[in-house]
């Protein structure tokens, strides 16, 4: 297949709505257990969604709770703590 027909799969950040490829979104995780984790290899199974890398657009969808619609939890201020140290984030407290 050349390059021109190949398929690049998008998705939708969660917090602000703009599709991009898949490799320039952030997944998080909720597991089967309900752990939320950050899923850095795109393939953890469980209900999945994408995050823009932004920082501050960060903080705004966990305030509007858009993140926690999407992955149907609960988020804890542990959770995203935790979040924002595998995602290298800095705390948004």
């Amino acid at each position: 297949m050349s390059q021109q027909n190949r398929h690049i799969p998008t998705r939708t950040c969660v917090v602000c709505r703009t599709k991009r490829q898949r490799d320039e979104l952030l997944r998080l995780v909720k597991t089967s257990k309900g752990q939320i984790l950050f899923d850095s290899t795109g393939r953890m199974d469980g209900r999945g969604a994408y995050v823009c890398a932004d920082a501050d657009h960060w903080g705004e969808g966990i305030d509007r709770g858009r993140l926690k619609n999407a992955l149907k939890a609960t988020i804890e201020d542990s959770t995203l703590r935790s979040l924002n140290e595998a995602m290298d984030l800095p705390n948004n407290e």
